[in-house]
């Protein structure tokens, strides 16, 4: 039944600020449910592990816990199985919690030991904080660089060429504000999540390392 869930779904959440998917990952998204389908399970578990698993897909991550869990594709894994599918439902989703909670349950102690220990490996590395910090990163680093592609004109020096999926273009106000409110989103959810004080609001001195920090501290907590 997991098998076919709706993939788009399974990036969701009500709170959660989505990152873009490209044709690039929608094409890597269907590959890897063809070639599973077709049984080549090799090649599935490496674009789901490897493509996709590491840009914040959630229904990648639990398929490379399921294939750990199976051994298709890979060595039989019931411990890093676990720790896929605690990654896989961070968001929430009612399937991926409830097979993580039901595999949970058949580990000993010492296995659920090792499964937290892989789990806050992968959540420093795939996890979504991880994925919203570097986001953020790059969005604030952007709103701060007002000199990025803009093409002069007498009347507009600062015209921003930025060609939506609709064809059409946007201000350099709206543009920019888009940015703002990403940055925002982003921030709330980041506070939300870890009960980080984030103080400084102001985009022009907000200091992404320092939260970052913040973040792979948190991580190493189980909660």
């Amino acid at each position: 039944m997991l098998l076919h869930l709706s993939i788009a779904g399974a990036q969701t959440s009500a709170s959660f600020p989505s990152v873009h998917l490209n044709s690039k990952t929608l094409r890597a998204q269907e590959q890897a449910e063809e070639v599973f389908e077709r049984r080549d399970y090799g090649r599935a578990f490496s674009i789901y592990r490897d493509d996709l698993a590491p840009i914040g897909d959630k229904y990648a991550q639990y398929m490379v816990g399921f294939m750990h869990l199976t051994g298709k594709g890979t060595g039989e894994d019931r411990v890093a199985a676990s720790a896929w599918y605690r990654l896989s439902a961070e968001r929430g989703t009612k399937e991926f919690v409830g097979a993580r909670d039901r595999l949970m349950r058949t580990l000993d102690e010492p296995q659920k030991t090792e499964s937290d220990r892989q789990y806050i490996a992968l959540r420093k590395e795939y996890g979504d904080l991880i994925l919203l910090a570097n986001a953020l990163r790059r969005d604030v680093a952007e709103f701060r660089n007002r000199t990025g592609s803009r093409i002069a004109s007498a009347t507009s020096p600062i015209a921003i060429v930025d060609i939506n999926r609709s064809g059409t273009t946007r201000s350099g106000t709206e543009y920019y504000a888009q940015i703002e409110r990403r940055i925002q989103l982003r921030l709330d959810y980041i506070r939300s999540k870890t009960k980080i004080d984030i103080i400084d609001m102001n985009l022009e001195t907000i200091n992404p390392d320092q939260i970052e920090q913040r973040i792979s501290a948190y991580l190493e907590i189980i909660d």
